[in-house]
């Protein structure tokens, strides 16, 4: 399994780096490929975690109990699976009603491996706010930087993955972007998250 997701990654950065489409012929683009690609989440957890342990500590303070702690995490781990899943689910429809059915396969299995990716990169973010959680500014700057390149990097990726325009690969970008913010934060207001 560690070869298999160290060739699906390094693919899917190839793509992003190339946007060379003739790549999804390295990929297992079958039904067993789909179902593998969600491994992705296990291998992003890690990234992840340390994420929700700096929001936890932003939210919470310093004085925060190990039990609050525990449940803010716990929390924002169910939310952000909603928000890395429900998207996905989108673009079912979305994909067939504009004629490329065909292609969402693909697209789940480089969105999941990119998913992996972007966890990682996004990782100055919970290491900032476990170490500052009051430089404030800073986590601004750090959150603008690493949005502007994983939308720029999953823009080069959807070009590639599904053969489309730079303005389309555009809207893409930004139907993702919303449907995994606003169904994040919705679960997050379901659950009673504390993130206000």
């Amino acid at each position: 399994m560690k070869e298999v997701t160290a060739h699906q990654l390094q693919t899917v950065w190839l793509m992003m780096r190339t946007m060379q489409s003739g790549l999804l012929g390295q990929m297992d683009l079958s039904s067993s490929g789909v179902k593998r690609s969600f491994y992705a989440i296990v291998v992003a957890a890690p990234s992840l975690a340390i994420g929700w342990v700096g929001t936890s500590r932003l939210v919470l303070g310093q004085g925060a109990t190990a039990d609050q702690m525990i449940r803010l995490v716990s929390g924002l781990a169910m939310a952000d699976l909603v928000s890395w899943l429900l998207p996905l689910a989108v673009f079912a429809p979305l994909l067939t009603m504009l004629g490329l059915g065909s292609r969402y396969p693909a697209f789940i299995i480089a969105t999941n491996w990119a998913g992996a990716i972007f966890a990682f990169i996004a990782l100055p973010i919970g290491i900032g706010r476990i170490f500052a959680p009051t430089a404030t500014e800073f986590d601004m700057l750090i959150i603008l930087t690493i949005l502007v390149v994983t939308c720029t990097l999953y823009w080069r990726l959807l070009r590639a993955v599904l053969g489309v325009s730079g303005g389309q690969a555009a809207a893409f970008v930004l139907v993702s972007f919303l449907t995994g913010i606003l169904s994040g934060y919705v679960a997050a207001s379901l659950l009673g998250l504390p993130l206000d």
